[in-house]
């Protein structure tokens, strides 16, 4: 799996924030193939002043050796203004374990660093991978045309015996429907779990969300809290 997998405490460095200047609130992912590296999350700036830029700074390091670093530059920030962003590269890494550290800089200087590991593993397909056309769907058009041409009795019959044998199939996974009994959300993309009212699992695609019932639920997938709507590492 591609992406966030745990924070790094000895990465961290923290920022030059001026005094008057409140820290600001950053929540990112992180995303690594053999040929693409993203990071992609939301920030927001608390207080009442504005900021005439922002620059975040994206670098992918390995061990002490920088790789490579890609900027993204936000104008006119708000205070208490939700900002998303995306930051894309195409690259050639080999397999191996890397640190992505992202760097927020105002016009006073940093504002928030944080870092976030990520493993490539060897094999690993490319995010833009070509998949080639499965031969299940040639037969199923096949049968299509075939069908055209039989009698409408033998239609009826095939028709009666796929919807049973789709009544056997497997079922689908779970993720992106909420149960009476969820009380975490997640999303597949991410390692972050949230609160059902915090603004950043609102903004979960339906289909990529994920519940979670109780926090060693959410814990024993890998998922971590989310910074902005701390919930609870524990029972309360």
């Amino acid at each position: 799996m591609t992406g966030c997998l745990e924070k790094v405490p000895e990465l961290s460095v923290t920022p030059s924030v001026p005094q008057d200047q409140p820290a600001m609130q950053m929540d990112f992912d992180a995303e690594l193939s053999s040929d693409f590296f993203g990071v992609r999350g939301n920030i927001m700036l608390p207080g009442n002043s504005s900021l005439a830029y922002l620059m975040l700074n994206a670098t992918l390091c390995q061990g002490e050796r920088t790789q490579f670093n890609t900027k993204y530059l936000l104008m006119q920030i708000e205070p208490n203004r939700d900002y998303s962003f995306e930051i894309t590269k195409n690259v050639k890494v080999p397999a191996g374990e890397y640190y992505c550290i992202l760097e927020a800089k105002g016009p006073h200087g940093v504002l928030a660093k944080e870092s976030r590991k990520i493993s490539l593993a060897s094999g690993q397909y490319p995010v833009f991978e070509q998949v080639p056309w499965p031969e299940e769907l040639d037969e199923k058009v096949t049968e299509e045309k075939n069908e055209e041409v039989l009698p409408k009795e033998e239609n009826i019959v095939q028709k009666e015996i796929s919807n049973d044998a789709a009544g056997k199939k497997a079922p689908v996974a779970m993720a992106g429907k909420e149960s009476e009994n969820s009380t975490f959300m997640g999303s597949i993309t991410s390692k972050k779990y949230h609160r059902l009212d915090c603004r950043y699992a609102l903004k979960i695609k339906p289909e990529n969300r994920i519940y979670f019932q109780s926090i060693e639920d959410a814990k024993g997938q890998g998922y971590l809290p989310c910074k902005t709507c701390a919930p609870p590492t524990t029972h309360e």
